[in-house]
C-alpha cells in the first residue's frame, strides 16, 4: 500500500504566518504574505493561500494546509 505525502503545514501566530520550514513572516492587511525569496503568496476570496506555484492551501482552523 503506497503511504501518503504528508501535508505541509503554514501556521498562523499573531499577526504572522510560520512557515513549513520555521521562518516567520508579517501577514499583510489582505492576509497574504511575501517569502524569503520575495515571492508574494496571496489569500484567495474563499480564504485559502495561493502560493506563486499556483497550488493551494486550504484553512483548517489552526492555519492552512499545502500539498
Amino acid at each position: 500500500m503506497p503511504s501518503a505525502t504528508p501535508a505541509k503545514r503554514i501556521a498562523i501566530v499573531g499577526s504572522e504566518v510560520v512557515l513549513p520550514d520555521g521562518t516567520r513572516a508579517p501577514m499583510d492587511a489582505t492576509g497574504g504574505f511575501l517569502l524569503p525569496n520575495g515571492e508574494r503568496v496571496l489569500r484567495d476570496a474563499r480564504g485559502a493561500l495561493v502560493l506563486p506555484n499556483g497550488n493551494r492551501c486550504l484553512p483548517d482552523g489552526r492555519g492552512y494546509v499545502c500539498p
